[in-house]
């Protein structure tokens, strides 16, 4: 990660370069127009006493800065997923990195979609795949057995389609030995 953030004696300071860490500013303008300032202090309120006793108008800005951020942030999150998806990550695992529990595929599922509309430029696709040749990696050489497996599997292109295939073949110990075949059957644009 490029920007750092250090601490010595009480101090604590934020490094980045903005003509490579914040090539939009982003950064700058989380800084310069309160949010983060203001995301910090709504951290640093630990009760709702805390909260009630600040006067109205300094909590409405603690509010408006740090919702901003948050929004700000979230855009962040759902383009991060869309990556990581598209890179081959598990529904389970990107359900953990989300949410710290690998089961909430559902939150996963809606993070990436909601990404991939914010993005635009993709439309989710449903695929069917077939594998003709597999075998059990944990068999012996002299007992390799060979089967083939067909499902549906959905994703932003077909690549991703065949990456999350890939992975989660071999994550249950099978082995491919000739290429998957992909169909496209439905795009979700169409719903």
């Amino acid at each position: 990660m490029s920007v750092t953030v250090t601490q010595t004696n009480g101090t604590t300071t934020i490094d980045w370069k903005a003509d490579t860490d914040d090539k939009q500013g982003h950064l700058a303008q989380a800084i310069s127009l309160g949010r983060l300032d203001a995301a910090l202090t709504a951290l640093g309120l630990s009760t709702y006493t805390d909260i009630a006793t600040l006067d109205e108008f300094e909590r409405a800005e603690i509010l408006r800065g740090t919702a901003a951020l948050v929004n700000d942030l979230t855009r962040r999150v759902r383009h991060l997923t869309v990556a990581c998806r598209e890179g081959g990550m598990t529904w389970g695992t990107l359900a953990s990195n989300l949410t710290g529990d690998p089961n909430a595929r559902s939150t996963a599922r809606s993070t990436y979609e909601a990404g991939v509309r914010q993005l635009g430029t993709r439309a989710l696709t449903t695929y069917e795949w077939h594998a003709d040749n597999l075998s059990d990696s944990r068999d012996t050489p002299d007992t390799v057995g060979y089967c083939q497996m067909s499902g549906t599997v959905t994703a932003v292109s077909e690549d991703a389609a065949r990456k999350d295939v890939t992975n989660r073949l071999t994550k249950r110990n099978w082995v491919i030995n000739q290429p998957l075949r992909i169909t496209p059957l439905h795009s979700h644009d169409e719903d």
